[in-house]
């Protein structure tokens, strides 16, 4: 009797809890970002981690860059300590030091403080300004922001010499400097004809202001001779590199060479930030004039294990900020069969702390974070914190009361019915070894057999064998299918036997 007492009560405090369970769902979670890092984004697409104040990394738009090409003879990023021609074709003897604070392109600028820092490029064999070249169309352009206006500040300077029909030495000079807050181009016996020394000069009309970026293009046409000065993609000074300065007929082609050892000076003299200074082996049509240039960015999450089939997607929380006229476009893909994650398909669309609803079941969830910059292309969206909230579809308890009585031929079980309001119906499973489930002699099929319905809690097993020993278990299944089935029942025996000699 008291043995009877502790088993009733004990099936009173588990039905209880399972009851307490199903009314008060349990939520799970995770963070992706600030709270749980950022190794959780597997495909990045034009997005990178910047520092945000508090020294916590977000996510946002990765800022337009040049990329060196075939016409690419020189490229300064500034982004990294150590200063280096990304195209290869110039050795660098740098000066300065960098700043991530001051920055129009990539991730940092180069900082200038007069006579002392400058830049020393010293090109090789394949760079246009290594002498004894006869150059083609070219362009050389860069983003400037001076703090203050030093003495003769010289951007650019290249200093040759060449020698004329009679053996007397040249001088060559190509030059971009701030004279009365304008930028001057000085393009000396660069056009140079045995019959014309070649002066030319381009002053731009735009002042430049301290403390204030702009982008600054000088350009020439090799195929009509023309020479342009651009600021901010706006035409300042045209000219032509002929004998009259016009328009003519005659086109001349620059000439670099030098008797001695070649090089380029960068900011002598120059107070002030230098970011993006490309020189390229071709007329530039259309420079990259906003951070965020023509880009959108995409980052995609790993899939994501919930644990179990058919947990519950309830809510996505973002931290995040968006500057007008920008944009972030959330998605999410959550499934069973982790093969429908790696297609493009899937994809529902979300608003952050959006409460879900209950049809977004899964086991494995993807996220997927699309973005936009503002309408001028200078601003980006930033996403400091991800929070997925699910509930784990947890696995139903095992049945109760499994009770065996042998036929012949055959077992005969009953169960206990479950309360839980989740259960789809059971599972038996059978076997001849203890533990070791993999019975096929029943008529009703191979181990386990599958029981639809909740309500249903007695089954006839048929075709057994006589005298054989078998061993039995029972496991109830919910929504998440017969392949995620709870726990099993206390495991028991049976010999099906004719009937009077059980």
């Amino acid at each position: 009797m008291p043995t009877l007492k502790y088993i009733t009560m004990k099936y009173i405090i588990i039905s209880f809890l399972f009851l307490t369970g199903s009314l008060f769902s349990l939520n799970s979670g995770f963070y992706i970002g600030e709270a749980g890092g950022w190794d959780k984004i597997e495909t990045w697409t034009n997005v990178e981690l910047f520092e945000e104040k508090g020294g916590y990394n977000s996510l946002g738009l990765k800022s337009a860059l040049y990329e060196a090409d075939e016409y690419t003879d020189l490229l300064i990023h500034f982004d990294d300590n150590i200063i280096i021609d990304a195209s290869g074709n110039y050795a660098v003897e740098s000066y300065i030091k960098n700043t991530t604070k001051e920055k129009t392109m990539g991730n940092a600028s180069g900082v200038f403080r007069g006579s002392k820092e400058a830049i020393i490029l010293y090109p090789g064999s394949e760079a246009l300004f290594a002498g004894n070249n006869i150059m083609d169309s070219f362009s050389i352009e860069f983003w400037l922001n001076p703090s203050r206006f030093s003495e003769n500040p010289v951007l650019i300077s290249y200093q040759g010499t060449l020698r004329d029909k009679n053996g007397n030495l040249i001088p060559q000079e190509l030059s971009c400097s701030i004279k009365d807050r304008k930028l001057v181009w000085n393009l000396n016996n660069i056009f140079y004809t045995e019959e014309n020394n070649s002066y030319i000069k381009l002053t731009g009309l735009t002042s430049i202001i301290p403390n204030t970026w702009n982008h600054h293009l000088l350009r020439f046409d090799s195929s009509s001779g023309l020479i342009e000065y651009l600021v901010d993609g706006e035409l300042e000074v045209v000219q032509y590199a002929s004998k009259t300065g016009t328009e003519d007929g005659t086109i001349y082609s620059p000439l670099i060479f030098s008797t001695s050892k070649p090089f380029l000076t960068l900011g002598n003299g120059y107070i002030g930030y230098m970011d993006e200074l490309r020189i390229s082996k071709t007329y530039i049509q259309t420079s990259v004039l906003n951070r965020y240039q023509e880009r959108s960015g995409e980052a995609i999450s790993e899939i994501f294990d919930l644990g179990r089939a058919n947990s519950i997607l309830k809510n996505i929380k973002i931290e995040h900020e968006i500057p007008k006229d920008s944009a972030i476009f959330y998605n999410y893909n959550i499934s069973n069969n982790i093969e429908t994650m790696f297609t493009d398909t899937g994809w529902v669309g979300f608003y952050s702390g959006e409460m879900l609803i209950s049809q977004n079941k899964g086991r494995y969830l993807r996220i997927k974070m699309n973005i936009k910059p503002d309408g001028d292309e200078k601003l980006t969206p930033s996403i400091s914190n991800i929070n997925i909230i699910y509930e784990k579809n947890l696995k139903p308890l095992s049945p109760l009361y499994l009770n065996l009585t042998g036929q012949n031929n055959g077992v005969s079980l009953s169960w206990s019915k479950m309360s839980d309001p989740d259960i789809e119906g059971y599972l038996i499973f059978y076997g001849t070894q203890k533990g070791v489930y993999f019975g096929s002699d029943a008529k009703e099929g191979e181990s386990p057999l599958i029981v639809r319905g909740k309500d249903i809690t007695e089954i006839d097993i048929t075709g057994l064998k006589n005298g054989e020993l078998y061993y039995f278990a029972i496991a109830a299944y919910d929504d998440a299918g017969t392949d995620y089935p709870g726990d099993l029942s206390e495991e028991k025996t049976c010999r099906p036997a004719p009937i009077g000699k059980n």
